[in-house]
């Protein structure tokens, strides 16, 4: 691609070269060039025409990308899943509505998305049975409707190694609560396996008012919304949408082993990826959806999945 500076060279024309034209500081002029009298777009400023080439090239490059497919995924149950959907949606008038942790469970294991072992108490002395169950260490968990970021509250402590320090963070929690006043929001706790190792990213789901259903991936943990390192694809995913979308972010360096560190498992995250976006297809009342954090484990050990978020509407 060529850009003429001043309107010059008509030979250009004979080659079929791409040709623009700069008449410095006339915005919105129009000029016909070359033998044939063919109209070329102007620019008053050089970095608007090269601006202008860029776009043109990365749209160029766009259309000549192989498509992709949208692969059959086995295990779906999603008459299930449309039944666990209609279910929660019956129990509430209002217009938005978050699932509950069992709502959830049941959606993900209908789209066979893999959820680390999660139990749920309402007291302390229930919170130390569920652990003794799950097994040590622990994680317990704030559990509630109307508190989206549990840490920034008190509400998540970690690696818990038995029954009395169980009950002691479910008091904790509880105490942090009271202290801003939000104590009458807890529902109680959810009790997880702690899960050592692995890369944090984040996966979700958000509305466009223009474009429908926006996928996202990237660096997850509590310094996702900090770092903001995030791809974006529209829905549904291609099987290359997923590739690209795991791949793009700054973090995949890390992910692919970065100075002795193991690679971690890309075509795990790759399959969670379009397992999700085959759920928002069937049940479009998703209106929200947030995974953080996925810990992509090793390679050949898939991915951990410790927090889910689902509203609806």
């Amino acid at each position: 691609m060529t850009a003429a500076i001043g309107g010059a060279a008509p030979m250009y024309w004979r080659e079929r070269k791409t040709l623009l034209a700069c008449f410095l500081g006339q915005r919105g002029f129009k000029t016909k060039l070359g033998s044939h009298g063919k109209l070329v777009p102007c620019y008053p400023f050089p970095e608007e025409a090269i601006l202008a080439l860029s776009r043109a090239v990365e749209y160029a490059e766009m259309r000549e990308r192989p498509r992709g497919r949208i692969p059959r995924l086995r295990g779906i149950r999603r008459e299930r899943a449309r039944e666990t959907m209609e279910q929660a949606m019956s129990r509430s008038s209002q217009r938005s509505l978050w699932l509950s942790p069992p709502e959830i469970r049941d959606l993900l294991e209908c789209y066979g998305i893999r959820v680390v072992e999660t139990a749920s108490a309402t007291t302390a002395d229930e919170a130390a049975i569920q652990a003794s169950k799950i097994g040590f260490p622990v994680a317990v968990k704030l559990l509630s409707s109307t508190i989206s970021h549990k840490t920034d509250v008190g509400g998540v402590i970690l690696d818990l190694n038995s029954d009395g320090e169980v009950k002691q963070a479910f008091n904790n929690i509880t105490a942090n609560l009271a202290k801003i006043g939000r104590d009458k929001e807890m529902e109680g706790v959810t009790l997880q396996r702690m899960v050592k190792g692995g890369v944090e990213t984040i996966v979700g789901v958000t509305q466009d008012p223009s474009f429908g259903p926006l996928m996202m991936f990237g660096s997850g943990g509590i310094y996702a919304e900090l770092v903001k390192d995030v791809s974006l694809r529209l829905h549904p995913l291609t099987d290359l949408d997923a590739s690209e979308m795991v791949r793009s972010i700054k973090m995949a360096k890390l992910l692919e082993g970065y100075r002795g560190s193991p690679p971690g498992d890309l075509e795990a995250i790759e399959d969670l990826l379009l397992r999700l976006s085959a759920m928002v297809e069937d049940l479009p009342q998703i209106d929200e959806l947030d995974f953080n954090p996925v810990k992509i484990m090793p390679k050949g050990e898939g991915y951990r999945l410790l927090d889910a978020r689902i509203m609806v509407r």
